[in-house]
């Protein structure tokens, strides 16, 4: 049995909410293994809301994707924080986390929970960085190394951070 969801729509589609809840969506269905689903919006624009989907597809404004597997990932606070997480069964090593700050203040989160090894990209849309763009789109903001099994990343308020690991 596939599931599938024939029309939805998650609002917010002026403002960095309509990012947050579509990335958080597309998080949800992934981890649920949905196996289809609609994007339904109503006329007019909604920026911000396929902002959610660059999130996962080409955030770095070329071909890079979330992983091809997706794996368990935990927040200590899923009312603040929300992260996604998933393998890339084309490139052995390669992790990328999507995480949500659903919060008005900055969080920090410890991610992890698998060996991490080699350069974590990490790549934003926030309120601030979202004014004014059309279309709105992810920012690359730092580069760091990574080893070990956990990295600690200060989320923005009201975020959505997607982390590649390669």
């Amino acid at each position: 049995m596939k599931l599938s969801i024939t029309e939805y729509e998650g609002g917010g589609f002026n403002h960095i909410a309509g990012t947050i809840a579509q990335a958080d969506t597309l998080g949800i269905f992934g981890a649920q293994g949905v196996f289809a689903a609609n994007f339904w919006p109503p006329g007019g624009t909604y920026s911000y809301a396929l902002a959610g989907f660059r999130m996962f597809r080409g955030f770095d404004g070329a071909n890079e994707d979330f992983g091809d597997t997706s794996i368990q990932a935990t927040s200590s606070d899923v009312s603040k924080v929300a992260v996604y997480a998933s393998t890339d069964s084309t490139t052995p090593g390669r992790v990328v986390f999507v995480a949500l700050n659903r919060s008005t203040s900055p969080q920090v989160a410890a991610i992890g929970g698998l060996p991490l090894s080699g350069t974590a990209s990490v790549y934003q849309i926030t309120a601030a960085s979202a004014q004014g763009q059309s279309p709105v789109k992810p920012a690359l903001v730092q580069q760091f190394a990574v080893s070990g099994s956990t990295m600690n990343l200060t989320l923005p308020a009201l975020s959505v951070s997607t982390i590649e690991v390669k």
